[in-house]
């Protein structure tokens, strides 16, 4: 994967992120029910984007290194 295509992908998935978790994006799921591991639905909701952003910002990292080790690359 190029590096200017993970950055693109990257900004895609925070950008999503911005969206489903402030208003208007999150009144589909602005819910106190179901519980989900003793977490009110919105929260875990909030929560599972926030670990999906640690995960996408990890796998960046990975071709960022990647790029810089081999020298090449669209910095």
């Amino acid at each position: 994967m190029s590096l200017r295509t993970a950055r693109v992908l990257a900004a895609g998935y925070h950008l999503a992120m911005l969206y489903f978790v402030t208003w208007p994006g999150i009144l589909p799921f602005a819910k106190a029910e179901p519980l989900v591991l003793g977490l009110p639905f919105t929260m875990a909701w909030i929560a599972v984007w926030i670990a999906g952003s640690v995960i996408v910002l990890a796998l960046l990292d990975r071709v960022e290194k990647k790029h810089r080790i081999d020298g090449g690359g669209d910095a």
